[in-house]
């Protein structure tokens, strides 16, 4: 009897073990190549797995990639864990703030940085980092229209925000954005300029010329937008520079338009979460992903702007993409930074209607 007991007690006690071990031990470091790994939370386009791979093999380290879809989704997992579990996030510009709000991130130690004095200046000192305290720029786009330049060879092209929602000019479908934020900041730009935030009366006209603009939209596409330009299904899509260069090199009638009266730009950065101990490997994997061969494999693959200026050397650019990236600081000023210039619940309420054409 006392046999059977112990049997069992043992059994237990190595189950106990085995479920202790299943919940605690990604946590534990043992040292050696255990310990020698770092934990990524990205966007899904943003890291080429070679170059990670690349990464890897020369290093030792071994890098775990999750990914997020949007940096909503970024904020919620951030808040809900404290950062823990990981050593390296990719947040848009809009994000590092609201994570810095949070004491969710660390100073950057930019001695560690072996390419920081080839960054392109443009992309530093602005609003939500005033002093880049917490973030490194990546990669950078801005947001415009893919034309079907042999639709335009015998129509009239409006470099401006009147090519999608001027009526009097349009006479063909676009694909619009499909994220209400940016909606509603381009169409709020387009009628009053440059806003921080809306009154009721500039909300109903933004509600209203949206609920117009329903009546040439093809399709609301945020990420397939280029689909619809490729296709020849819209001569104008609205989208980011990114997702038209790549359609760019395949179909030589794609061009990318940048409305003169100005537009939007959106940067990646490079954070530190505040609880990673793993600084060393991290800061190896940032100088790694700075390589120019590495930023060349980027660009050639994703789209995105490099953030390095000498990069660019290597790169295989159109003109007008050189420059954009060369712009100077009155030029870049004409770019501004994506934010909710109403409540959530207002923009939510405001998508709904526009959507459902009531």
């Amino acid at each position: 009897m006392m046999k059977k007991i112990l049997i069992r007690s043992v059994v237990v006690i190595l189950w106990i073990v085995v479920i202790f071990g299943c919940l605690y031990l990604p946590k534990v470091s043992f040292g050696g190549k255990q310990s020698r790994c770092i934990n990524i939370f990205a966007f899904g386009d943003i890291l080429d797995p070679a170059i990670v791979a690349e990464f890897e093999e020369e290093s030792g380290i071994k890098v775990r990639l999750s990914y997020y879809s949007s940096n909503e989704e970024l904020l919620v997992k951030m808040k809900a864990t404290k950062g823990e579990g990981y050593d390296l996030i990719i947040p848009s510009d809009y994000a590092v703030n609201l994570l810095t709000k949070e004491n969710l991130l660390q100073p950057i130690d930019k001695s560690k940085l072996s390419f920081w004095h080839e960054i392109n200046t443009n992309l530093l000192g602005h609003a939500f980092d005033p002093k880049n305290e917490y973030s490194i720029p990546l990669e950078w786009e801005i947001f415009g229209f893919g034309i079907d330049r042999d639709y335009f060879a015998s129509h009239p092209l409006s470099r401006s925000w009147k090519l999608i929602f001027d009526k009097s000019i349009i006479d063909y479908k676009i694909a619009m954005t499909n994220d209400p934020i940016e909606a509603i900041q381009f169409a709020g730009f387009y009628l009053f300029g440059e806003l921080e935030e809306i009154n009721p009366s500039q909300a109903l006209e933004v509600r209203a010329l949206l609920k117009d603009q329903k009546n040439w939209v093809e399709a609301y596409a945020s990420f397939r937008g280029d689909y619809f330009l490729a296709t020849r299904n819209c001569p104008v899509v609205v989208a980011s520079s990114s997702y038209i260069w790549k359609t760019m090199r395949q179909f030589p009638f794609v061009s990318f338009v940048v409305p003169e009266d100005g537009t939007f730009i959106t940067i990646e950065n490079l954070a530190i979460p505040a609880v990673t101990t793993k600084q060393e490997y991290t800061y190896q994997f940032i100088n790694y992903l700075f390589k120019h061969e590495s930023v060349k494999t980027h660009f050639e693959k994703f789209g995105f702007f490099p953030s390095t200026l000498q990069a660019i050397q290597d790169l295989n650019i159109t003109s007008e993409a050189k420059e954009l990236i060369n712009a100077s600081e009155e030029q870049f000023s004409k770019f501004h930074f994506i934010q909710e210039i109403m409540p959530q619940q207002q923009i939510h309420d405001t998508w709904v209607d526009v959507k459902s054409g009531s």
